[in-house]
């Protein structure tokens, strides 16, 4: 990473030393030629070499102040993903041991509804019994009652015969 931001560095220092250079040969906009060709003018002055390299300290001195501030924000940024990274995996193990807890509740809730309908079928067989044994100790009782209806019909009219003879 750093070896990176020292290229860097380097490579726009050079830029910036190239540009000077360059810029210093170059004939200035709007100048003209002098009308009297006996006076000669220096075509360039040779760069003040120690302004350009403080120029090229306090440049680099600025890109390896901005590398260290990207360094920091990289770590702070670093350390808050790996915060939230963090923080999202004990959400996803809270969830899990939730959904984990509420399976189990399904399972237990299922036997539950199952014993349910257990109890409901064999609630439903014994009342099904109990409704025919009712039913057909009400068939024996209506046919007794009507034996002995029959009985004390045939009686009555044997009484009325009698009285009418």
């Amino acid at each position: 990473m750093k070896s990176v931001g020292v290229m860097m560095a380097v490579a726009v220092t050079s830029v910036i030393v190239l540009a000077i250079g360059i810029f210093s040969f170059l004939p200035r906009a709007g100048f003209e030629a002098p009308p009297n060709p006996a006076t000669v003018i220096p075509l360039a002055v040779a760069p003040d070499v120690p302004a350009v390299q403080a120029a090229f300290a306090a440049r680099e001195a600025l890109i390896q102040t901005q590398i260290q501030q990207l360094d920091q924000e990289l770590a702070a940024r670093e350390s808050d993903y790996q915060a939230r990274a963090a923080e999202m995996r004990a959400l996803i193990t809270t969830g899990e041991g939730q959904l984990a807890g509420l399976q189990q509740q399904e399972t237990d809730l299922q036997q539950q509804v199952d014993q349910l309908l257990a109890t409901q079928s064999e609630r439903a067989t014994v009342y099904d019994s109990q409704r025919q044994q009712a039913y057909y100790q009400y068939q024996v009782n209506i046919q007794q009652l009507k034996v002995q209806l029959d009985e004390a019909t045939a009686k009555l009219a044997a009484a009325q015969a009698q009285l009418g003879q």
